[in-house]
């Protein structure tokens, strides 16, 4: 068989498995599509160009962390237009657009490799004019080390103090340890980021 053929045959399975891993879940979208898949991706990559354990290492550092899935964020308006000014009572539409960290956390606080957690972030956001796009992005870090991008997503935003929840299953071979989940949120104009530990027992 020549070398072309195995490639796409190799190429193949490997959009084979990506369909199965992503057919396994029952909402929301996986991280991606694992070490396991990156790795032999890269071992197929590094086969051909006669490099076979460079390019497993380099695709499992392409896949992620195995096994981490993020869920759809769930976000809701916990504070109207109105009841967002008159707690930010400093604040006038002269100023502007005003985007304002007001909480964010990880719970539960301790859990266990291959358990879920909830990556959660409250803000305010003032002076738009009405409906913003508001980019969140969330990445999971060990110390200054990312381990994960877990997911950048888009939406729609009217002024007013909003939560935004992300479901995140994690590895279940994630080592014991304290991470952080680093969430930031940018407009055209703002940006606010936030970080909130957690730890793996």
């Amino acid at each position: 068989m020549s070398k072309r053929a195995t490639l796409w045959i190799s190429l193949a399975l490997v959009g084979c498995l990506g369909l199965v891993a992503s057919g396994c879940q029952t909402y929301g979208e996986a991280a991606g599509l694992g070490a396991g898949a990156g790795a032999l991706a890269g071992g197929i990559i590094g086969h051909q160009s006669g490099r076979t354990v460079e390019g497993a290492i380099i695709g499992g550092l392409v896949g992620g962390v195995a096994g981490l899935i993020a869920h759809d964020i769930k976000a809701r308006r916990m504070r109207t237009k109105a009841e967002t000014e008159a707690a930010y009572e400093n604040y006038t539409p002269a100023q502007g657009e005003m985007l304002t960290l007001e909480r964010s956390e990880v719970l539960p606080a301790t859990v266990r490799p291959g358990e879920m957690a909830e990556a959660s972030i409250q803000y305010a956001l003032l002076g738009t004019g009405g409906g913003v796009q508001v980019s969140e992005q969330r990445s999971l870090m060990r110390g200054d080390r990312m381990i994960a991008d877990v997911s950048t997503h888009s939406f729609t935003r009217d002024d007013g103090t909003w939560v935004s929840t992300q479901p995140v299953r994690l590895p279940g071979n994630l080592e014991p340890g304290q991470y952080t989940i680093v969430t930031t949120v940018r407009t055209a104009r703002s940006a606010i980021s936030s970080q909130a530990q957690f730890t793996v027992l």
